[in-house]
């Protein structure tokens, strides 16, 4: 999990992973373009416990033509470290003495007792054991099948939120007309193909979210200001895919669609 810190503001976003921080900086970035101004963000990668494995400070726009990836450079790819299973204390070396002779027979007559006493509670002891692997094996099947549940929720929900950062940062680039458009852009779209549509993002308000296979359907209400209309809403409606070769997760695979809103 990634924290991003705006240092002046004081605003925090949290992100699942590297890939979702790289398109939250790029939209701080193009924010900061559009405003004709700068902003100094700490970075802190933390583990499953909310421990931070790293942190940085990075100052966007960056400086000297470099790219944001090329700042962060290996941050954000450490893994946590594990401990070893082995690595614990040697039990203390036995000290005891060897016991007198007279001493031996006593203690063959008490194991001689110790054993009987066993051997006549050892069926007890079985059947207790047995029946509690049995409630265990019962308790941990029933109780599988819905941690795989939560399990495919979260896998669900972590999908949605990385697709509806991806689309938001789109939108900020796609209106401020971004040279690095293409970077979420299919190969078979080109930036020339979009209609360029006039006006700023005041608000983006998600409508709704759809899968159809491999593709979902984003739909957005935004509203607009220009100058010559004012503040205007319309919806905007995506259709974007998941690809793991791509800059930063998804790609859009067909032209934008705006339409008046109501």
């Amino acid at each position: 999990m990634f924290r991003l810190q705006n240092q002046l503001t004081g605003q925090i976003q949290e992100f699942p992973n590297r890939a979702a921080l790289m398109i939250g900086l790029e939209g701080e970035e193009n924010r900061c373009l559009q405003l004709n101004r700068s902003a100094t963000l700490f970075i802190y990668h933390c583990d499953k416990q909310d421990n931070v494995l790293e942190s940085m400070e990075l100052t966007i726009p960056p400086t000297e033509g470099k790219e944001i990836k090329e700042l962060l450079g290996d941050f954000g790819l450490k893994k946590e470290e594990k401990t070893s299973f082995w690595s614990r204390s040697k039990a203390p070396k036995d000290q005891s003495e060897s016991q007198p002779d007279q001493n031996i027979s006593r203690q063959k007559g008490g194991l001689k007792n110790w054993l009987k006493g066993f051997l006549w509670l050892l069926p007890t002891v079985l059947s207790l054991a047995s029946f509690a692997l049995a409630y265990q094996s019962l308790y941990l099947v029933k109780h599988s099948s819905q941690e795989n549940i939560r399990v495919e929720e979260i896998k669900s929900n972590s999908t949605d939120q990385v697709a509806d950062v991806f689309c938001r940062y789109f939108i900020s680039a796609y209106f401020s007309k971004n040279s690095n458009l293409e970077d979420y852009l299919s190969k078979n779209l080109s930036k020339e193909a979009l209609e360029q549509e006039k006006g700023t993002p005041v608000s983006v308000l998600l409508e709704k979210q759809k899968e159809n296979g491999k593709q979902i359907e984003v739909t957005y209400v935004l509203s607009l200001r220009s100058d010559d209309e004012g503040v205007i809403s319309k919806r905007l409606k995506l259709i974007i895919e998941a690809d793991q070769e791509a800059k930063y997760g998804y790609l859009v695979m067909q032209k934008t669609a705006l339409f008046a809103y109501p």
